[in-house]
């Protein structure tokens, strides 16, 4: 599995920046935007650094995961400043990107991004040349797509017009110029206002840089696949660490079902990136201790739809779509998104169906109280062969003991 960055790296990061960007019903694409963007201005200023600049365009936003609705609905600078999801997100994102193996400069840059040229941004007042190259260029490809969806009718003199009265404030006039040249190229900001252009414009921007000088191995791949989970789960307090829980307790539960080594990876990964769509479901449905209404749960079974249609732009993981796909479907035909039947589900969903269960059982949810570990295994088995595959759910209660599931 040792493939360049053009490929594994750059789809990876392209789901995870994507993932960010869902929106309830709706793909933002921010970050795409701002990626693309920033390669361009860093074609003119900064060549050197522009596959660095451009992972850090497409996962600036990424500390910010845990607000209830996504960034770019928070309009005012007051409320950045009062708000410390806001505040802090450059200093979390950059955290959470820096483990990402050759993404350290990317990082740097993301610390940045909400810095000001006069040195009125956050999180640490620096200012002019203080600010990294690279952050500069974050900061005006990010507030480039923030004006542009501001404007019902999108002309580029326009966006030009409210970009510049920015320029000495936020960036500097020479950031500016930077920008005008890069987005005034015949036809450029017709393609990239434009959704359906931006994967196309992705693909090219990634054949344009520089090589990464490393080997996406397992090792690095499984950091990156970690780091989606713990995304992933930052979306909401009582969700924290429970991917990971359903990863090791699928892991326990396939290797007691006798699955071969690569099986059981495939479930691994399938574990650590099952939520992904829940991202898109808005926080007052999730947190609700109240009983969901139709309307509210129909959109919760959405987000297994929307997993599989983020794992689906990721080549090397489409073996495990229909395992974190299918893993509310249940035994007896009435789960979701398709209402599968017994073994029509694949196993490794069937087996992930149980340790999702599990987790959420025995761990804190504002509709229930925990259980104990024997009271889960009582639930196991009360709804074995209803809910859950009878044979993984006594496989189950063979080998997760109660310690293991009397977690925190």
């Amino acid at each position: 599995m040792e493939k360049e960055h053009s490929g594994l790296f750059f789809e990876t990061i392209r789901a995870l920046s994507l993932m960010m960007d869902l929106d309830e019903n709706e793909k933002l694409y921010h970050s795409w935007r701002v990626g693309i963007m920033s390669a361009k201005i860093a074609d003119i200023i900064a060549p050197d650094e522009k596959r660095e600049i451009f992972y850090a365009g497409l996962l600036h936003d990424i500390g910010g995961i845990a607000l209830p609705d996504h960034i770019i609905h928070y309009h005012k600078i007051e409320e950045h400043f009062k708000n410390p999801i806001i505040f802090n997100h450059p200093e979390k994102g950059s955290s959470i990107v820096e483990q990402i193996p050759g993404l350290v400069k990317s990082a740097a840059m993301i610390k940045q991004h909400h810095e000001m040229w006069n040195g009125e941004g956050y999180p640490n007042r620096i200012k002019g040349s203080e600010i990294s190259t690279g952050a500069q260029i974050l900061r005006i490809s990010d507030t480039f797509d923030l004006v542009n969806r501001s404007l019902k009718n999108q002309i580029l003199k326009e966006v030009s017009l409210r970009l510049k009265k920015k320029a000495g404030k936020e960036y500097s006039h020479e950031m500016f110029e930077a920008w005008r040249k890069a987005v005034s190229e015949e036809g450029f900001y017709e393609l990239i206002k434009d959704n359906d252009n931006l994967t196309q414009l992705m693909d090219y921007v990634i054949k344009t840089l520089p090589e990464m000088g490393m080997k996406m191995g397992l090792d690095a791949f499984d950091t990156i696949i970690n780091v989606f989970a713990e995304v992933i789960d930052a979306k909401h307090t009582y969700t924290a660490g429970h991917s990971k829980r359903v990863a090791d307790y699928s892991i326990i539960i396939a290797e007691a079902m006798g699955l071969n080594k690569k099986q059981v990876q495939k479930i691994k990964y399938a574990g650590y990136v099952h939520d992904a769509g829940k991202v898109a479901i808005p926080s007052y449905i999730l947190d609700k201790k109240a009983k969901l209404t139709e309307e509210e749960f129909d959109l919760i079974k959405k987000h297994p739809i929307y997993t599989m249609e983020i794992l689906s732009t990721i080549s090397h993981l489409s073996d495990i779509i229909p395992i974190a796909g299918y893993h509310h479907e249940r035994y007896d035909g009435l789960g979701y998104p398709n209402g599968y039947f017994g073994k029509r589900t694949p196993l490794g969903a069937r087996i992930m169906a149980v340790a999702d269960s599990l987790d959420a059982m025995t761990s804190p949810r504002p509709y229930q109280g925990i259980k104990t570990g024997d009271d889960a295994k009582k639930e196991l088995k009360k709804y074995a062969g209803t809910q859950f595959d009878p044979i993984v759910s006594e496989a189950a209660c063979d080998v997760l003991n109660c310690s293991l599931l009397a977690k925190k």
